[in-house]
């Protein structure tokens, strides 16, 4: 019985542990790495389907306080203060990874933070799809019914004829507005 139990908790504990590292490692290793450049071109279809040259795109889900609130704040701040010429050219979309029952949580959600923001709701297949795409980790919290651990990277995306591209990857919080702006000022007249 003893060792039943402390196997149970061995593998709880590991699994744990994991978690937690996968979340933590990366954000020692890039202490003073707030930006990472990357030319990835995708072809999937939620983001495509929009007039915007320029999107920043942000996983997350509805009701997460802990990450995305304080992102999509930063998001809204950094989304309010570009000039109205460049605005009309950049989108910002939060894609929920919590397939949730209301299809029109996320939405909701991402325009509490700015009437402009796009919330975009993901059935099982394209959640694989675009966490594929952008190498996104996330799984039920181990600890608290309901919510997620999930990495908080930031994408800048950029349309290249009939795709997109991911620019740039901002894995830093808070994030590092000006060279954002600066990046989207430069973007937005390629």
């Amino acid at each position: 019985m003893i060792q039943k139990n402390f196997f149970s908790f061995f593998i709880v504990a590991s699994i744990l542990f994991l978690s937690v590292s996968v979340m933590l490692i990366p954000t020692f290793f890039t202490k003073n790495i707030s930006r990472v450049e990357s030319n990835k071109n995708f072809s999937l279809p939620l983001i495509l389907n929009t007039n915007k040259d320029i999107e920043l795109v942000f996983f997350g889900y509805s009701g997460c306080s802990d990450i995305c609130t304080p992102r999509l704040y930063s998001l809204n701040e950094i989304y309010s203060t570009l000039d109205e010429d460049v605005k009309e050219k950049v989108g910002v979309v939060f894609l929920d990874i919590s397939i949730p029952k209301d299809r029109e949580l996320p939405q909701r959600f991402a325009k509490f933070f700015n009437k402009e923001f796009r919330g975009v709701y993901l059935d099982a297949n394209s959640l694989r799809s675009y966490t594929k795409v952008f190498g996104i980790y996330f799984a039920k919290s181990l600890t608290k019914d309901k919510e997620y651990e999930h990495t908080a990277n930031l994408y800048l995306v950029k349309k290249t004829d009939a795709k997109k591209e991911i620019r740039y990857i901002y894995n830093a919080h808070p994030y590092d507005i000006e060279q954002i702006k600066e990046d989207i000022g430069r973007l937005s007249y390629e």
